[in-house]
């Protein structure tokens, strides 16, 4: 068997230049036209299921009264903790 030469820069990208990129799939639905395999932007569905919620957010405040629970604090190791291990 003999050894391929080797392809220079040009002749790779000459080739490659028919590897762009087509027109996007469409799909119609109820509400208009959207890309295959991405979430509906009118309504938020995407297989059937809502995946994302379209609209105002909702603001919730905070009472007086409530209270935010704050995450434990991680331990700080210390020299004297890894000699007591051993």
């Amino acid at each position: 068997m003999s050894v391929r030469m080797k392809l220079s820069h040009s002749k790779t990208a000459s080739r490659r230049a028919h590897h762009h990129m087509g027109t996007p799939r469409l799909v119609a639905t109820k509400t208009g036209v959207r890309r295959r395999h991405f979430v509906d932007p009118d309504t938020g569905m995407y297989r059937g299921k809502s995946i994302i919620t379209i609209g105002k957010p909702e603001v919730v405040k905070a009472t007086k009264g409530s209270k935010v629970k704050k995450a434990p604090a991680k331990e700080k190791a210390t020299k004297n903790a890894s000699v007591e291990k051993k």
